[in-house]
This record gives structure tokens, sequence and C-alpha cells, in this order.
């Protein structure tokens, strides 16, 4: 037969794979169905295109339906979809006008809030703005002008609690004049203090408050601290041998030169890291400090908070989190309002925080904001790493005040980490504790004793310069001695050192009427029953007719000697009725067993303060103790005339030190990771009680998180729009890149036999180019997907983990981080298909594309949270490239083909890595985009001949599950990474 016959005779079930040819008569070959054209099954005419449909190459039948956007005439090869982009931007200014219809909802909310905000400035008198406190007290000196005055506000009196071991005896409220005592209670002068009287048996140990004083905190912390010790593994010292203590209601500033520990100091007293050596105890009993976490405010060097909220979001949502769970919203709406008015934060109450690039608050608003993120917790303690960096010395001087302040009328126990502070700020301490370069105390003690300990031992503060920055000169080395000629700094250190065990470190200060004792630092643990601190320590003494010493410098020896003599202390009759300890009433316990040592006696706004003692004492008027030997200067000093040796370690020591160190952090890790999964799993199955503060369980916490990243996400219109247009534009270059990619079956068996042999492989083969379409779009979800995701934690990793070591939980962190991007991968995906579509004819059905696409995308963020988690956030871009490429080429199954490396008889190489195949999403997408375009495609080899990839028809499912396997995988790995990694920083 004449082979130019043979498709002219040939009956259609005689030649498969025919159809979508167009095979005139007398033709030598079939050809395809012609563009813009449709043909039958028999081959045998072909029709145009009718209107509104599309008639691509080998098109049998009627044609493909037209989108109801996209134009399209009669003949038409292809749909014209640029009605799309009216789609588009009519779906933008959709977006736009729920955004201004939000904003109108969010002006009516913040006038509600400015207007209670005026009234609790007007009328709130339990909780002041702290500008207009200063200007009040600053009134008040200038009027009295008298320092000797008994009164402190109004006829109000100094603070002092009651008397645990005597309900008779209460301290003076600070706040209460005369006239408001109750009829059971009278003034008893004892000396020169008063105090309440009580004629009830009633011995309940609760404070007096009334006034403002009902704004102090329900539990008060004296922390003390003894001998702490850090070596690291290769003998280095961090700290040495530290000890003191932070008292309730006083602000202590901890300063010392860079490396000296001052933040290791803190990070230890919080349990942020393992200590050596030494022991802490929580008013009087040696626990761990954090055991009371819920109760511990802790500010960090920077201001660590999300920029891009406003400052009463970020306060409310620290509220919501950190306070007792029993406590209504309503409530806590009040306090954030009550604490943006203390802070004198009412102007900037609704702007956004700002950073480098958006224009926000100013330095020193964010540094309140950062000290009001704490006070919205309600904390019983308050630490915080130099607050006043990077400020000028008249903010800095502000946020001291406003420490002070806290302090004061809060009663909390505040502690600061404080470099180089002006004068202003450094005199709003109480109490202060140098470290000096080897990590050992130089001084510690109230802040206005520190000028005469330092001329003591030869460094008198001159006049016109300012003592912290005098003292940081003296630890320096930058001051000559006017004692001695020999002097070294690491003597500062050890002059400390005999003074505390010499002279016991007692003092009172004159402005609150508080006792402040210096532990020593050899001081051991007392195993007698814990007595209030003054009886145990007078209890212990053999003799208790003992003195105060004070140190100062002998004029009538040697220029070079030192004398510690001592002070006769006068204690009034008046007192006899007082066992076994002082009118302050001091309910904290001390496991030192340090001599007391009584302050001089004097009036009551002296330097220093009567107190009582015990009842052998209350029945004579005054003490008189023989005098101790004064000291020589070189007596002082001769056993620390050389510096202490290096600690040279030998390899064996170097290994045991760094074991024991890894094993101390290795089971601080898993305990705090047990912890945590336990407190989860118990609130989410279980009703939670804390017996320090029930906060919100994992529920809540869901709940806050979730609309604090909606606010983060949805609030930047801006922001948001351009996410958008980023997708958009990625979709838009990937369709025009795949705008000639599709299939075209292979030509029929015979005339592929009669092609030359070099053209034969191209015969017999389809021209097949939709696995690279699906390359084009797994590249740009990635790309668009990780760098989008990446950005949900990344930047606020650090946030996370502040809000973590106040008791966030992860697992409903994470969970409302990710469901708070669900709308947006949505939005994603349907941008990115709108604008793939516009050049890229689909022949499936569009809503089968959408789908694969966003779960494509919802694995992209997926990695992009895991790559944050992991990676810092300056590489997190480079490393997403890497791993787009990675997964969207190498392992998308096309290059290299899946075939070879799914194969029995695969290289080593291969056999060795095809899981990573296994688990590659791109590669189930590519796969399922594929199976939907082909199986639209009319060519018979597509159903009846093996694919390429060893893809199957039917397995467009299986694809998706995988998918959402693999989906689930990478939010597994991303959650544990965040649960896992830098736990060091989440305590």
């Amino acid at each position: 037969m004449d082979p130019l016959d043979y498709y002219g005779l040939l009956k259609l079930e005689d030649a498969p794979g025919i159809i979508g040819y167009f095979c005139p008569a007398n033709s030598a070959q079939p050809m395809y169905c012609c563009a813009g054209y449709y043909c039958s099954e028999d081959t045998k005419t072909i029709t145009l295109c009718p209107q509104n449909y599309y008639c691509p190459t080998g098109t049998v039948g009627k044609g493909i339906s037209c989108l109801w956007l996209a134009s399209c005439p009669a003949g038409s090869k292809s749909a014209s979809k640029f009605g799309l982009i009216v789609f588009v931007v009519v779906l933008l200014i959709g977006i736009c006008f729920v955004y201004w219809l939000h904003k109108k909802f969010e002006d009516v909310r913040t006038r509600h809030l400015e207007k209670r905000l005026r009234w609790i400035h007007n009328h709130n008198v339990h909780f002041d703005n702290i500008q207009d406190d200063e200007q009040r007290q600053q009134e008040t000196e200038d009027k009295d002008g008298d320092d000797d005055d008994d009164t402190v506000e109004g006829g109000r009196r100094p603070v002092i609690k009651k008397d645990a071991s005597n309900p008779d005896i209460q301290t003076m409220d600070p706040y209460r004049s005369p006239s408001e005592l109750t009829d059971k209670e009278s003034i008893i002068q004892i000396g020169d203090e008063e105090i309440i009287g009580s004629s009830s048996s009633d011995s309940s140990d609760k404070t007096v408050v009334q006034g403002k004083d009902c704004d102090r905190i329900a539990h008060t912390f004296d922390i003390e601290f003894e001998q702490l010790s850090l070596t690291l593994s290769n003998g280095t010292s961090v700290l040495k041998n530290v000890s003191g203590i932070l008292r309730s209601g006083r602000t202590c500033a901890i300063m010392g030169p860079s490396g000296s520990g001052k933040t290791t100091l803190i990070s230890m007293l919080t349990s942020k890291i393992a200590k050596d050596e030494g022991r802490i105890l929580v008013n009087g009993q040696q626990e761990d400090l954090s055991h009371y976490r819920k109760l511990i405010g802790f500010v960090p060097q920077e201001d660590i908070m999300l920029r891009e909220l406003t400052v009463h979001d970020v306060l409310l949502h620290s509220a919501y989190m950190r306070l007792p769970s029993d406590m209504k919203r309503t409530d806590m709406t009040e306090k954030v309002l009550e604490i943006i008015d203390f802070l004198g934060l009412s102007t900037v109450m609704d702007s956004v925080i700002g950073d480098a690039e958006q224009r926000g608050i100013s330095g020193g608003q964010r540094k309140r904001v950062n000290i009001g993120l704490e006070l919205a917790s309600d904390p019983s303690i308050l630490f915080l790493d130099e607050p006043t960096s990077g400020l000028d010395s008249s903010t800095s001087g502000d946020i001291c005040k406003l420490l002070k302040s806290i302090a004061h009328r809060k009663g909390l126990t505040v502690t600061a980490v404080i470099h180089s502070p002006s004068p202003v700020a450094f005199d709003q301490f109480d109490d202060l504790l140098l470290l000096g370069h080897n990590g050992r105390v130089v001084f510690h003690g109230p802040r206005t004793e520190a000028p005469a300990y330092f001329a003591a031992i030869g460094f008198p503060v001159p006049e016109d310069s300012s003592p912290s920055d005098f003292f940081m000169d003296v630890i320096s080395n930058n001051v000559k001695s006017k004692i001695s000629k020999k002097f070294k700094p690491f003597h500062l250190s050890r002059y400390w050192e005999s003074y505390c065990r010499r002279a016991q470190c007692f003092y009172a200060d004159g402005d609150s009427g508080i006792d402040y004792r210096h532990p020593s630092p050899h001081a051991t643990a007392m195993n007698t029953p814990h007595l209030t601190p003054r009886a145990s320590r007078l209890l212990s003494y053999p003799n208790l007719n003992q003195s105060a010493m004070s140190i100062q410098q002998n004029g009538s020896e040697a220029p070079e000697s030192l004398a510690i003599t001592d002070i006769s202390i006068p204690v009034s009759s008046s007192t006899a009725n007082t066992p076994n300890e002082g009118v302050n009433g001091d309910l904290s316990s001390s496991g030192s067993s340090s001599t007391l040592q009584p302050p001089a006696l004097g009036n009551r706004y002296s330097r220093h303060k009567s107190v009582t003692m015990s009842r052998e004492f209350l029945q004579q008027r005054s003490l008189h103790s023989s005098p101790r030997p004064s000291m020589a200067f070189s007596d002082f000093t001769s056993m620390y005339s050389t510096p202490p040796p290096p600690e040279n370690l030998t390899f064996w020591e170097t290994l045991q030190r760094s074991y024991r160190i890894f094993k101390v952090e290795f089971r601080m890790y898993w305990k705090d990771v047990f912890a945590e999964t336990y407190e989860t799993v118990a609130g989410l199955l279980l009703s939670r009680r804390d017996p320090i503060r029930n906060t919100a369980n994992p529920f809540m916490m869901f709940w806050h998180c979730l609309n604090r990243a909606r606010l983060q996400i949805y609030r930047s219109q801006r922001q948001f729009l351009y996410d958008q247009l980023l997708h958009l534009g990625c979709g838009l270059f990937i369709s025009i890149a795949a705008n000639r990619l599709d299939y075209l079956g292979r030509q029929p068996e015979m005339i592929c036999a009669m092609t030359p042999y070099q053209l034969r492989i191209n015969c017999v083969n389809p021209s097949d180019h939709l696995t690279e379409v699906g390359i084009f779009i797994s590249l740009g979800v990635c790309f668009a997907g990780i760098s989008v995701g990446s950005m949900t934690f990344g930047n606020e990793k650090i946030v996370y983990w502040r809000d973590k070591s106040s008791g966030l939980l992860t697992f409903p962190y994470y969970l409302a981080k990710v469901i708070a991007d669900i709308p947006r991968i949505v939005l994603a995906g349907v941008m990115f298909s709108i604008s793939l579509i516009i050049f890229f004819n689909e022949r499936s059905n569009y809503f089968y594309l959408l789908f694969v696409i966003v779960m494509l995308y919802a694995i992209a963020f997926s990695m992009g949270y895991l790559l944050s988690a992991l990676v810092p956030q300056n590489r997190v871009s480079l490393v997403g490239t890497g791993f787009t490429l990675a997964w969207a080429i190498v392992f998308s199954g096309d290059a290299p083909d899946l075939a070879d490396v799914m194969a029995d008889d695969a290289p080593m190489g291969y056999s060795a890595m095809r899981w990573i195949w296994v688990i590659s999403a791109p590669r189930y997408a590519i796969e399922a985009i594929y199976l939907r375009e082909i199986q639209a495609r009319p060519w018979e080899e597509i159903r009846n001949a093996t694919l390429s990839h060893t893809y199957e028809l039917g397995e467009f499912w299986w694809c998706i599950r995988s998918m959402a396997a693999i989906l689930f995988g990478w939010h597994a790995l991303a959650f544990f990474s965040f649960k896992l990694k830098n736990r060091s920083k989440q305590r």
C-alpha cells in the first residue's frame, strides 16, 4: 500500500494516538490540530473556535471555556485574561475599605480610652502621675524647708509593719495621719520613733494599708545572697564571693567596669544561669528565686517589644498574660490605663512604638514602656539591665526618678545595673553595689555611705566630682590612694572583705528608716530555728554589750593608718516592752550568723536611726562598750600585697570542670523543658493551680497571642498591601515564563519509523514542558513564602524569649501565630494564582491549581518558620534562597529525574539520599499540577502509556495527602526548634 494513502484509508480504531491531530485527505502525514481551531475525534474535520472559548494546539471537541473575566473572540488561541487585573484592583480597593472601616472603630475605642484616662488622671488618688507627683514633692520641699519634720505628705508618717512576735505593736503607715487612727489604735512614743499601739488581741500579720499605700504590692521580698561564685571551665572567675542583700521598698544600683559580672549577678539571682557556690535566701528562706518567676519583672537593656504595635497594645497584652486569671478584663484594662498615666505616657498611648524605619515614640518614652511592660504584671521584684543606656542625662534622670518612685510607693524590690549614670540619676538610688574587675564586691551599702567608706580607705571624693564617676575611676586605678603608695586595684575587694569581717557592716538609712546590713562574705547557715533577724543575731552573741563599728581615718595616728573604732549606742528605756527585735519589725529571716551591731542613735531623720534591741537593752538608757584597738593600714593590707595568682588548671582539671558545667546546664535545660511541657499539658487537660499566681491558662494564652498576632499582621495597611503585591508580581513573572510551555502528544509510530535515527527520539516522545511549569511555580511560591514566613517569628524572636522568661508557653504562642497567618496564606495563593493564569493557559479547573498553590504556600511559610528559629535574622534571606533552590530544583523530581533516583539500580548516592525526594513538598506539588493539567489534554498515550518521572494518573489526592503530612512535619520541626533552642535566653 502506498504510504501516502495510509492515513486516508486507516480506520480510527486501528490508529492509536491519532486524536488531537488533523488528517486531511491526500496528506503525507498528520498535523497537530491548529491553534484557534478544534478538530473532530475522527481527525477529518477542523472547525473555527467559537466565541467565549479558546482552542490551543491539539484541541478536540468544542474548546476550553473562558473565565468570566476573560475575553475570547471567535478563533482565539488563548484567553485574554487582562480582565483579571480589574478583579485584583477591586480586591485591593476592598481591602483598603476594610482597613478604613477598622480604623473608624479604632478611633471610637481610642476616644473612649482617652476619656477614661483623663478621668483616672484627675480622680484616681491611688496612682498619681509620676511627673505630677515629682512636682508636688518639689513644691512641698520648697514650702516646708525643714528636713527634720516628722511628716512626709499632708501629716502622714513613715511606714512600719506590724510586729510578728508582738501583735500589739504595729508600724506606722507613711500615709496615715493621727486623725485616721481607729478607736483601738493609739500612737506610742518609743525614743524618737512612733508606733501604733493596739488594744486588740488580733494577731493578724497584715500590714496596715490606707490611702496611697493601697497601691503597695501584697508580697514583698528581701533577697539575700551569700558567697555567690561562678568560674568558667578555663579557670576564669566571673564572680567571686559576692554577698549582699536587696530590700523591698528600696532601689539598688549595681555598678562596675565591663566584665565585672553585673549582668551575670542578676542572671544568677533569677536562675537564668547556674551558680558554682553560694546560696540565695528569699525572705530568710533558702530557695530558688525562679519559684517566684511570675512575680519577677526583668527589664532588659534593649527596648524589646513589638515595634509595630501601640503603647496601649503592648501594655495591655502584658497585663492579660501575666496578671491573675481571676481578675476581670475591665480591671486589667483599668490597671493598664493607670500605669500609662503613672509613667507619663498619656500623650503617646495610641502611638506605635516605632523603629529605625517607622518613626514612633522617643527613646525615653520607649524606656518607660519597657518598664511599663513589667509593671503591668504587678511584680514584687524588678530587675533592670542598664535602663539608662543610650539616653541623655536628663532622660536618664527621669527614668531613675521613676524607679525610685515605684520602689518607695509600691514596695517593690528594685535593682538596676547602671553604667555611667549622671549625678541626678545616681542620687535616686538608695543602695549601691560596686563590683571590681575580678568579680568581687568593692562596696555594698547605702549610697550615701559610699563616700565616707572610700574616704576611709584613702579615696576621698572631690567636691567637684561626680561620685559615681569617681568610684569607677578608683576601681579602674585612675585615682591614687591618699594613704598608701602601694595601692593596687585588687586591694579594694580585700578592704571590703576585711571590713565586713571586722565591722559586720550594719547601717541604718536615715531617709527611709530601714535598717541595712551587709552580710559577711564568710557567713554560714544557722542551724537554729529562724527568729527575727535581729533577735537571731543578738541571741547568737555571748556578750550583748556590743556596739556598731565604723571605719574611719584616725587622725591621731600616722598618715597611713586606718582605725576601726566603736560607737556608743544609747537606747531609750521606753522600749523595754519590745522583746528581741527592733521597732522596724523586720519579718524576713536571715541565714547569716554574723553578729548584730546596732547603729548609732539619732533623731528621726538623722543619718543613723534608732533601733529597739533586746529586753535587756530596753532596761538601760545607754550602752557603753570597751574600745577595740586601732589597726594600722599596713597590717590591714599586708596579706594582700600581691594579687591573687591565676588559677592554673591541668588538662584533667579543665576536663572535670567542663563536665561539671555541662552536667549542670544539661540538668537545668531538661528541667525547664519538662516543666514547661507539664504546665502545658496540665493547663490543657486539668484545672491548673499555681501556688504563686494563677495566670492565663493555655487557652487564654492562645487567644491573647492570636489577637496580638492579628494586630501585628493586619494593622499596617501599607505593609499588608506590599506583601500582596509581592505575591502578585511573583505569579506574573512565572506566568510570562510559562507562556509557551505546553504538552503536545507524540507522533504516530508509522511516522516515527520513517524518521531519521537522529530525530527519532523527538518523534517517539511527546513535547512535555508541564514539569517546567511546576518547577517555576514552586520556585516563585517558595521564594515568596519563605521570605514572608521567616518574618513571622524572626523579627520577634527576642520578644518571644522575653515573654517566655515570664511564663509564656510555646505551644499556644506558636499555634496562635500559625493560625493568624492562614488568611494571608490564602490571600497570597489567590494573588499568585490569578496573576499566573494571565499568560499561562491552564486547561484544568482553576480551583485545583489554587488549592495546590495554597498548600505549597503553607509549606513555604512553615519552612520560613523553621529557618527563623535556627538562623540569625540577618542570614535568613540568604539561607532561604539556597533552601528554595535546593527543594524546588534539585529535589523537585525533574533534574535529576525522579525515575533515576527511585530506580532499583540507582547509584549509591541516590539510594542513600532518596528519602529527601520522599519528603520534598515541591516534588508532590509539581506532580499534582502535572497530573491535573495532563488529564485535560486529549492525547491517547496519556491514558495508555507510562507517564514520565514515574507519575501515575489518579494519584492527585495522594500528592495532596503527602503535602499535608510534610506540612505537619515542617511545623513540628519549627515548633521544637523554638521550644528547645536558646533555652538559656528563655529563662
